[in-house]
């Protein structure tokens, strides 16, 4: 049932903004997804966002639920209650008018088929919101949006539930975070052999390769931290951006209404100025490349013939409809799906940059398909991502397999480095070289074939060619460069 009122409430403010502002009452997302076809049969949904095939593969509900319909329509009602407030500050409606507003900023006093049949009339929702929602409150409503243009309060409501996606994308990405830092701190010394070009080159620690990951991570917070300025602004420019309606009047409401929503004053108008949110889409996609990298990874050492880590699979789970033995690693395999689709959706944010004149709206409501899949298929990856890493199973003795496979020659160039000292690093080059295409094509170990050669043996005694073919010997400052990038994890959650 939706509330309608024929006056003015009778509860009345002062300029000291007193306005309470409405209780949130709110649909879940599951029950938006639920709108009847004509029929009245079958639920109308995004198949593979709200869908039960697949919406959890896709997002998550605590994403959809930020991104639901309803929620929209309270952000963008509080964005015209914060007006009202802010214009009654500057003297430009009535107190009254404003407390009627706010009070009444809440689907409670929206009929949502009304608004549905006004959209299908005029094809515009702003209007279908402010003109279904004056019907319901009487003489306030005529208040709603003065001076406003419809891109000022629908960015803005935008904004309000970007802003709470963000939340939940920091929050999300700091969890990876702390996973990385509690896996490279417990891996400092594990030793693995590093990889390069795809084959085996000499050996780091698994630690060290969790740590790099970390760093990365937290560069990805860096970039939302610095974004978040010019992110987090309203937009309340007027028609073509001058706030001619209300005049000088203009600049003290942007004011108050930027106090109201504690956010940001822009300096010009942004309707046709669409970088912040090609910004936003472009650092989610360089933070969702970087979870898909992590799984990359997680993918190749999990392959049976390498079998360092494992994702692991929860019991019940099934992998194939014709396989019995499978158990896939769906979450990693899946997040670097997500990521090659955010990237897509940077792309396209990338290229609706391009705007005509003061205000375009055919670039500016393809945000509206783009900016919440971003943040949902974002939201499933970071949590793909968490869950992957809290339960990884790691396999140490794997790692010790694959690193002696080649008997030592991994270690080539710590005694090339030794024997530089003696001979120069170039003949020393060679002469290893020598020894470990020996090894390669022959029975023989890469030690055996460092003693056969007297020039190896003139310089090295025959239990530092021991030591220095033994690959765990050779990680370097694997050790240090973890602590120091775990420290700087440790540091940033100390202050946050």
């Amino acid at each position: 049932m939706v509330r309608r009122i024929e006056s003015f409430p009778t509860k009345t403010t002062g300029r000291e903004r007193t306005h309470e502002r409405p209780k949130r009452v709110r649909r879940s997302a599951a029950a938006s997804a639920q709108r009847l076809d004509p029929c009245g049969a079958i639920p109308q949904s995004m198949f593979h966002t709200q869908g039960a095939l697949f919406e959890d593969a896709f997002g998550t509900a605590e994403m959809r639920e930020v991104f639901a319909e309803e929620r929209y329509i309270e952000a963008f009602m509080e964005s015209e209650a914060a007006l009202a407030r802010a214009e009654a500050r500057a003297g430009l409606i009535p107190e009254k008018a404003a407390a009627g507003i706010t009070e009444t900023a809440s689907l409670e006093y929206l009929d949502i088929d009304a608004v549905e049949q006004r959209v299908a009339e005029i094809d515009l929702f702003t209007v279908a919101i402010i003109e279904t929602w004056k019907d319901a409150i009487g003489d306030a409503g005529e208040y709603i949006h003065w001076g406003a243009t419809s891109q000022d309060i629908a960015d803005t409501a935008m904004i309000l539930l970007i802003r709470e996606g963000f939340a939940i994308v920091e929050r999300d990405l700091r969890a990876v975070r702390d996973e990385l830092a509690d896996l490279a701190a417990e891996h400092a010394e594990t030793p693995i052999i590093g990889r390069t070009h795809h084959v085996h080159a000499i050996p780091t620690t698994f630690g060290l390769k969790a740590a790099t990951w970390l760093d990365e991570v937290e560069r990805g917070l860096d970039r939302l931290d610095e974004l978040r300025e010019r992110l987090f602004v309203i937009e309340f420019f007027g028609a073509v951006g001058t706030l001619a309606s209300l005049g000088k009047s203009g600049l003290e409401v942007q004011e108050y209404l930027a106090e109201e929503l504690e956010l940001g004053v822009p300096r010009t108008a942004w309707f046709a100025a669409r970088d912040r949110l090609a910004e936003l889409t472009n650092v989610f996609a360089t933070v969702a490349s970087t979870l898909a990298k992590i799984s990359r990874n997680v993918l190749m050492l999990g392959r049976e013939e390498i079998g360092e880590v494992e994702e692991h699979v929860p019991e019940g789970m099934i992998g194939s409809s014709t396989m019995p033995h499978k158990r896939n690693p769906v979450r990693s395999e899946r997040t670097v799906g997500l990521a090659a689709m955010i990237r897509g959706h940077a792309a396209t944010m990338n290229a609706v940059t391009e705007a005509y004149d003061e205000r375009d709206a055919g670039l500016w409501y393809v945000e509206y398909g783009v900016v919440p899949e971003t943040f949902l298929y974002l939201s499933r990856a970071l949590r793909n991502t968490t869950e992957v890493l809290d339960t990884l199973d790691v396999y140490p003795e794997a790692m010790s397999s694959n690193l002696n496979v080649h008997g030592g020659l991994v270690a080539s160039e710590a005694v090339m480095m030794a024997l530089a000292e003696t001979i120069g690093r170039q003949s020393a080059h060679d002469i290893v070289g020598e020894a470990a295409m020996k090894a390669l094509d022959s029975e023989d170990s890469f030690a055996d074939c460092l003693r056969d050669d007297k020039r190896v043996t003139d310089a090295l005694a025959d239990e530092e060619i021991e030591r220095l073919t033994d690959p765990t010997e050779y990680t370097g400052v694997a050790d240090s460069l973890v602590e120091r990038t775990i420290e700087r994890t440790r540091s940033e959650s100390e202050h946050q």
